[in-house]
């Protein structure tokens, strides 16, 4: 049993489009990685193996509603009724067209409480699914690059991400909500965070960058990044 976890490219999907794929085992130790077309990525390993399709945080908006009591949730209860509710807490809050657009809740959501809903267009992410299962790797598992909630230090924390012409920082565990924010890569998004420490030995956020643009983040965050693979 192997897993495929792959990214689904911002641009349209097609059958030159290239994947950046990572096989895993057990979810941890990569097997391979590289990028490829649909049709040339490798099959994971069978019986129990699965295609895992990893949304980019440039593609998503993360919205916070309040989701009324007597809302249906959990498996096969994602209706029509469910959907109408949500268009309507989040037309106020969205530049585009609801009826354009995916959403997803986030595990465990509950009626009555606030809950994240995941934002992307939908048009472009049936495309992107349709392209790989056409290809004969179908997805069966969606889900996003970064999501809110608490990051592993605790505290927030900075992502250098891309290539030296589109880089981009992702800010996740923001504020108290411990939200995620999809920045351009400039020493503003430093301010987001809070004020820098007074006391030296307190520990600023920690930035973590891809190698393709690490030099860049420290030049322009003026600070040491740690090396993150993708």
């Amino acid at each position: 049993m192997s897993t495929l976890i792959l990214f689904l490219p911002l641009a349209p999907s097609g059958p030159t489009a290239d994947y950046s794929y990572t096989l895993t085992a057990d979810g941890h130790t990569a097997l391979r990685h590289a990028s490829a077309p649909a049709a040339l990525l490798p099959e994971p390993a069978r019986p129990g193996g699965e295609v895992v399709a990893v949304v980019p945080a440039q593609a998503l908006s993360w919205q916070r509603v309040q989701l009324p009591n007597g809302v249906p949730l959990g498996t096969g209860q994602q209706t029509s009724r469910l959907r109408s509710v949500l268009e309507g807490l989040l037309e106020d809050l969205l530049l585009d067209d609801p009826a354009q657009l995916h959403f997803a809740l986030q595990p465990a959501a509950r009626a009555g409480e606030p809950v994240w809903v995941a934002v992307c267009d939908r048009a472009w992410l049936r495309e992107a699914l349709q392209a790989l299962e056409s290809a004969g790797r179908r997805v069966s598992r969606v889900v996003p690059e970064f999501a809110p909630g608490p990051t592993a230090s605790g505290q927030p924390e900075l992502f250098a991400l891309g290539t030296p012409e589109e880089a981009h920082l992702v800010l996740c565990g923001h504020g108290a909500e411990q939200a995620v924010t999809v920045l351009p890569l400039s020493s503003v998004a430093l301010g987001l965070i809070g004020p820098a420490p007074v006391d030296a030995d307190e520990a600023m956020p920690p930035v973590h960058a891809e190698p393709a643009v690490a030099a860049l983040a420290e030049r322009t965050l003026g600070r040491p990044v740690v090396l993150h693979t993708a």
